[in-house]
């Protein structure tokens, strides 16, 4: 079994002082962009995610925006098999439905913030659902990762906890722009762009509201992106890359 090493830290204000012209000591606070999570539920087997792919590509380059594209299962009885599909991004996209009551999984899905679900191919509406979430005032802690010698180490500042708490997870995944052939299913003989795929999705604790420092197997290839997310799975709270 692999240990966690947890560590509590004290709250500190977070202040920011300057002068006036008369030299006057004042406090001034300071509004931060935090990123939004946008996850792609994507096959490689489905027809219409292409489209989607090439999207979340043009996303990616905002860099208020974090996106991930995780692989689900269920469409390779069409006669491809997904090379990145997972059982478990599957029940992710399903948890989803259950908590945004959606009827039944779909592809191209897009949810932004853990809040919101949307068809992939509805970019405009994408845009303004990001839109009016880097617009809405954000209310989760600070995180910080960095890769420390042979391991992850990742910093949450204190701050109000849902009533259920929330779930720490760190994601995985194979960084920018992959093209990938495909031999069979609705998209036999296409080359495929994917996009930030997400080789694994680990849940590696639980914030309740101090302040704390995790220490963390790091990832065996790639990059990874840090989530704090209200149990459900619901509102994403923070989300932050690996510092580079």
């Amino acid at each position: 079994m692999v240990s966690i090493m947890i560590r509590f830290l004290p709250l500190l204000p977070l202040i920011l002082f300057g002068f006036s012209a008369s030299g006057a000591e004042q406090v001034q606070t300071v509004a931060q962009e935090r990123p939004v999570l946008v996850e792609l539920f994507t096959s490689q087997g489905c027809a219409n995610c292409p489209a989607a792919n090439k999207f979340l590509a043009e996303l990616n380059s905002d860099p208020n925006v974090i996106t991930l594209s995780l692989a689900v299962d269920y469409w390779d009885y069409l006669g491809w098999k997904d090379t990145y599909a997972m059982s478990s991004f599957t029940k992710r996209q399903q948890d989803y439905g259950n908590s945004l009551h959606s009827r039944r999984p779909f592809t191209p899905q897009i949810i932004v913030g853990g809040q919101a679900s949307l068809k992939g191919v509805h970019q405009k509406k994408v845009r303004k659902t990001i839109g009016q979430q880097q617009d809405q005032s954000t209310t989760g802690p600070e995180l910080s990762l960095t890769l420390v010698e042979n391991h992850l180490q990742l910093t949450i500042a204190a701050g109000e906890a849902p009533a259920k708490g929330a779930v720490i997870l760190i994601a995985d995944y194979i960084p920018g722009v992959h093209q990938v052939s495909v031999e069979g299913g609705d998209n036999n003989g296409k080359v495929l762009d994917q996009v930030n795929i997400v080789t694994k999705l680990r849940s590696v604790g639980h914030w309740t509201g101090d302040a704390m420092v995790l220490d963390i197997p790091a990832m065996a290839t790639g990059s990874c992106v840090a989530i704090l997310q209200e149990v459900g799975p619901g509102r994403v709270l923070a989300v932050t890359r690996l510092a580079s």
